[in-house]
C-alpha cells in the first residue's frame, strides 16, 4: 500500500515565542518576523504538490498555513486535536520563571501540573494523523503545527519514545515523514536551511 507523505512545519514566530513565554493552547499571534518566516517557508515549499493543507485551530498555525496555501490554491483545514501541549499552570509564565522546574526529560514528558502528559498529547495528535493517513492514502499532506507536538510526533515516527529527539527545531522548521500508519520513514528532520539570518530569532 502506497504510504501517505506528511510535511510537518512549525508555525512562524509568535508573540509568545518572542517573549519567551509558555503559551500552550492560548492564542498568540505571529510577530512581524513570524510573518516573514511564513513567506520564507512558503517559498521553500512552493514546488511541492500538496493534496491537503492542515493546521491546528490556533491563529499562529492557521496564519502560517494560509501563507503557504495561497501558493497552492488550497483551503486550510483546521484540526483542533493538533493544538499545542496544554502546559497547565505554566501558561503565561516566562521560561526564566520556571527555570529549574521539571520539564522535558529523556524518560518522557513530565505531566504538567494542570496540563497534559506525553501519553495524552500523543493519543490526541496521533489519532488525528492516523485519521488523515486513512483518508488520504498515497497523498501528500502539509501539517502546520506546534513545536512541542511536532517533536512528540517525530519522536514517535523515529521509534524513540519516551525519549524525545533533541535536534534544534526553530520556527517554520520542516520535517518529512512517509507512513502507512504502521511503518514510518523520516526523510527530513527539523530543517531550517530555508531561513535567512534576518528571519532567525535573536534569542
Amino acid at each position: 500500500m502506497k504510504p501517505t507523505t506528511f510535511y510537518f512545519v512549525r508555525h512562524g514566530e509568535s508573540e509568545g515565542n518572542a517573549a519567551r513565554i509558555f503559551t500552550g493552547q492560548t492564542d498568540s499571534p505571529l510577530t512581524a518576523r513570524g510573518r516573514q518566516q511564513a513567506e520564507a517557508v512558503a517559498d521553500e515549499l512552493a514546488k511541492v504538490k500538496f493534496d491537503r493543507i492542515i493546521s491546528s485551530d490556533l491563529s499562529r498555525t492557521r496564519d502560517t498555513a494560509k501563507v503557504i496555501a495561497l501558493r497552492h490554491k488550497l483551503a486550510v483545514e483546521e484540526v483542533p486535536e493538533l493544538r499545542e501541549i496544554n502546559v497547565g499552570d505554566r501558561t503565561g509564565k516566562t521560561f526564566d520563571e520556571t527555570r529549574g522546574l521539571p520539564n522535558w526529560n529523556d524518560d518522557g514528558f513530565v505531566s504538567w501540573p494542570g496540563g497534559e502528559s506525553l501519553d495524552q498529547v500523543l493519543a490526541r495528535t496521533l489519532g488525528a494523523i492516523d485519521r488523515l493517513t486513512r483518508e488520504s492514502r498515497g497523498k501528500t499532506i502539509l501539517v502546520v503545527g506546534h513545536g512541542g507536538v511536532n517533536r512528540i510526533l517525530l519522536s514517535h515516527f523515529l521509534g524513540i519514545l519516551p525519549k524525545l529527539d533533541r535536534s534544534p527545531g526553530g520556527n517554520t522548521n520542516i520535517s518529512v515523514v512517509h507512513t502507512d500508519g504502521k511503518t514510518h520513514t523520516v526523510e527530513r528532520l527539523f530543517a531550517t536551511d530555508h531561513m535567512s539570518e534576518a528571519q532567525r530569532p535573536t534569542t
